[in-house]
C-alpha cells in the first residue's frame, strides 16, 4: 500500500504536469485590426546613460499590409525605435498602438527580429526547432503542438531552409539563421514584421529569398523595416526617415489605407 506522503505527491504530479503545459506562453490576442497596424503619437525615448533624448515628438501611422522602410544613418535611433514598437523599451512618453493595444512582450501578432540575433552557444538546437518555437505563442509551455508540424513544413520551403532542418542553429551562416526566424515569424503567424537591418548579414541568394518572402503577394504582412542604405527602401510602399533626434515621412502610397501585398 503507497503511503499517504506518496499518494499525495503522486497526485501532485499529476496536477502540475497536466496544468503546466496549458499555461500560455503568450496572452490571447483579439483578431480585429482596423485600418491602422501602428498608430505612435509624440513618442519620446530617452536612455539613461545619454543626457539627451534618442528621439522626440515622434509621430506616425502604419496601414495594415503596408510595408515600410525606416531609413536613417547610423546612431540615429532605428533600432530603438523598433525595440519600442516590440515592448523591449518600458520607459517612453507618449502614445504607441500595434493593432489597438500598446507595445508589450509575448505578442502572438508581432514579431521583432534584431540585426544580430544573441544565441546561447551552449544549448543545443536544431533549425527544424527553432522554427517549431513559433507554435509557443499560441500553445502552453512544453506542450508538443504536432499538428503544426505542416505550418513548419511550409515556413521551412518557403525560405527555402528544407535542407538544413537536423542543422544546428549555430553552425548556419548568418543569412541561413534570419531566414530560419522569418521562418519562425510565419509559424507563429506573426502580422506585424519588425526587422531590424535584416539585409546585413544576407548573401546575394538569401536576399532574394527573403525579399520575396516580405513582398509576396500572398503574405500580408505589416512591416517596418530598419536600414541604412536609402536604395534598400525602393520596393516599399512607405518610407519614413529618421535623424538628429526626429522622424519625418519622405514617402508615402497615396490613394488608399490598405491592401498593400
Amino acid at each position: 500500500m503507497p503511503s499517504n506522503e506518496s499518494h499525495l505527491k503522486k497526485l501532485f504530479s499529476e496536477a502540475f504536469n497536466n496544468l503546466f503545459p496549458a499555461v500560455p506562453y503568450a496572452a490571447p490576442e483579439s483578431s480585429e485590426s482596423g485600418d491602422w497596424a501602428v498608430e505612435v503619437k509624440n513618442l519620446a525615448v530617452q536612455i539613461k546613460s545619454q543626457n539627451s533624448p534618442v528621439f522626440s515628438n515622434v509621430s506616425f501611422e502604419i496601414p495594415v499590409h503596408c510595408r515600410t522602410a525606416l531609413i536613417g544613418p547610423n546612431g540615429s535611433g532605428k533600432s530603438t525605435l523598433l525595440k519600442t514598437l516590440a515592448g523591449l523599451v518600458p520607459d517612453y512618453s507618449g502614445e504607441i498602438k500595434l493593432f489597438g493595444s500598446k507595445p508589450r512582450l509575448g505578442r502572438s501578432r508581432i514579431a521583432y527580429l534584431a540585426q544580430s540575433p544573441q544565441l546561447n552557444p551552449d544549448f543545443p538546437l536544431q533549425l527544424k526547432r527553432l522554427v517549431q518555437m513559433g507554435t509557443y505563442a499560441h500553445h502552453g509551455w512544453f506542450e508538443e503542438c504536432h499538428h503544426a508540424d505542416e505550418k513548419v513544413a511550409s515556413a521551412l520551403k518557403l525560405l527555402e531552409l528544407e535542407d538544413l532542418v537536423d542543422r544546428s542553429v549555430h553552425n548556419l551562416s548568418g543569412g541561413q539563421l534570419q531566414r530560419g526566424l522569418l521562418a519562425r515569424a510565419a509559424v507563429q503567424g506573426a502580422e506585424i514584421l519588425l526587422l531590424d537591418e535584416p539585409y546585413a548579414a544576407l548573401d546575394t541568394k538569401s536576399r532574394e529569398i527573403v525579399e520575396n518572402f516580405l513582398f509576396h503577394k500572398d503574405n500580408s504582412f505589416t512591416v517596418i523595416m530598419a536600414t541604412h542604405e536609402a536604395t534598400d527602401s525602393q520596393k516599399f510602399d512607405r518610407v519614413l526617415e529618421i535623424n538628429h533626434g526626429s522622424l519625418k515621412t519622405i514617402h508615402a502610397c497615396g490613394g488608399h489605407k490598405n491592401h498593400h501585398a
